[in-house]
């Protein structure tokens, strides 16, 4: 008997699960959003565009309050850009340009909020280069390749340094210094103060 044992509930969704190659049967009709051509192309527009969609106040209110719970801030980019990229945003090359800006990005916005976020799981790691260098036209997606390793997952990629100029011509700071954040630091605040403590010496039950 097998020691790997299956509970009565789960049994029934044992074999609810995609085929192997069952994609490459799909009517050509029916295609997800990835398999057609992307919608942006060009890594300026990307870079704008997630942006505009992060400073949308149902958003910069999710991704402050991931940040201010202490979900690091590349794990945040991560997901963000995989959501695009399974609408058809973008294909899996721009997804790892857009990486470093929009990494840049919420950290302007955690800043701007007054959060201190945790920038990746271990940012023993990580550095942030203030410098302003030229690179905007190394081929970035081509050196996160080469960082996934043998994992070969988008969730693997390992930043090692963010630099502002990997933004291009967008001011983020600027523009956010235009945005009224106030509700919003009012709102975090008081999700802070209402969090249950675990500390001992605060219980009064035994």
């Amino acid at each position: 008997m097998s020691n790997t044992q299956i509970t009565n509930e789960a049994l029934p969704h044992v074999f609810e699960r995609p085929i192997p190659g069952q994609s490459l049967t799909n009517s050509p009709e029916q295609k997800y959003p990835w398999d057609n051509p992307p919608e942006i192309t060009s890594q300026r527009e990307a870079t704008e565009r997630v942006f505009l969609d992060l400073i949308k106040p149902e958003n910069i209110e999710t991704v402050s309050t991931l940040m201010a719970d202490g979900t690091p801030v590349a794990d945040v980019a991560q997901m963000l850009l995989m959501a695009g990229f399974t609408k058809g945003k973008f294909n899996p090359d721009m997804m790892l340009n857009l990486l470093e800006p929009t990494m840049f990005m919420l950290l302007s916005i955690a800043e701007k909020i007054g959060i201190d976020p945790k920038i990746t799981k271990d940012d023993n790691e990580f550095e942030i280069d203030d410098e302003e260098t030229s690179t905007e036209n190394l081929n970035i997606a081509n050196e996160l390749r080469n960082s996934i390793g043998k994992g070969g997952s988008f969730k693997d990629v390992k930043m090692q340094k963010i630099k502002p100029t990997s933004v291009g011509s967008l001011n983020v700071k600027e523009q956010l210094e235009t945005l009224d954040t106030t509700k919003l630091k009012e709102s975090l605040l008081q999700k802070r103060k209402s969090q249950p403590t675990n500390s001992l010496l605060e219980k009064t039950e035994v």
